[in-house]
């Protein structure tokens, strides 16, 4: 089943997360109605224009219908998202242990608990290589990878160089999004320009930013939390260092290795995939 799942997510002031509030309880309604309940009930100044867009693209992603001149939530949507949520649930609650091999994924959500950070990105590279492997053109060629600090590269360098051509010369194109603005995550940007890939660095203080971590590869999703006494650790880490030379890998070492529970969750849904896409580079 292929879904593009939209949430309510982010500021409520964000006109499409105000159309869809208001259509959880008023439906259906039209434009013009729409326009007065967002500047009434909100007190927010929007113009008849932007609601309009906002509407078009809740009804583009599926999230709405239209009867006649008035729109209301799909129910189709509601139940296929229902699906979604209820499964990953399940799948959350029902933990499995670190796979051997690629073969362990199964179904469009699969959760994976891992004993330390560098054995769950172990796992994550091995799922990239094997994506990598099976690429074919025509294949969805879109990498986009958002994380607090860029970490991974810092340890294998050379190998990162490799990986990221071998990508480039693919045709998949590829974006790193961090969240981190600290000197370091600035030189890292550097090293990442100089071998062609496009790294951006998007400042956030925000607590879940800080510990979210995603990557999208084609119709792949893989995304992983990390606890606050890991985002505190890597803090430190990038505060304390200036450059990529001189590092003190053994403090980011004696970081990764070390005892902690971790969890993975791999989905395969390109739908998804594209509106997270769209949502991060946007």
């Amino acid at each position: 089943m292929t879904l593009k799942l939209t949430m309510p997510l982010g500021k409520i002031s964000n006109v499409k997360n105000l159309v869809f509030t208001i259509l959880t309880k008023e439906y259906p309604l039209k434009l013009i109605e729409l326009t007065n309940f967002i500047r009434k009930r909100y007190g927010k100044s929007v113009t008849f224009q932007a609601v309009r867009k906002a509407v078009l693209g809740l009804i583009e992603e599926e999230v709405l219908q239209q009867e006649g001149h008035a729109y209301s939530i799909s129910k189709e949507w509601v139940k296929k998202s229902k699906k979604v949520i209820d499964d990953l649930y399940t799948e959350i609650y029902k933990e499995k242990t670190m796979p051997k091999s690629i073969d362990s994924i199964t179904g469009e959500v699969s959760v994976f608990t891992f004993s330390s950070l560098n054995e769950m990105m172990k796992f994550w590279q091995d799922l990239i290589d094997d994506w990598f492997a099976h690429f074919k053109k025509g294949d969805p060629n879109l990498n986009v990878y958002r994380a607090a600090h860029a970490w991974e590269g810092i340890l294998h360098l050379d190998r990162e160089k490799e990986v990221m051509g071998q990508l480039k010369r693919k045709g998949i194109k590829s974006y790193i999004i961090s969240t981190g603005n600290t000197p370091l995550d600035k030189n890292i940007q550097k090293f990442y320009k100089s071998i062609g890939i496009d790294m951006r660095i998007e400042p956030s203080s925000s607590s879940f930013d800080k510990g979210y971590y995603v990557g999208t590869y084609g119709a792949m999703i893989v995304q992983a939390q990390y606890s606050k006494e890991l985002v505190k650790e890597l803090d430190i880490f990038f505060k304390k260092n200036k450059t990529i030379k001189g590092l003190h890998l053994k403090d980011l070492s004696d970081i990764v290795n070390k005892k902690r529970k971790m969890k993975l969750t791999v989905i395969k849904n390109l739908a998804m995939a594209k509106q997270i896409n769209k949502s991060l580079l946007s």
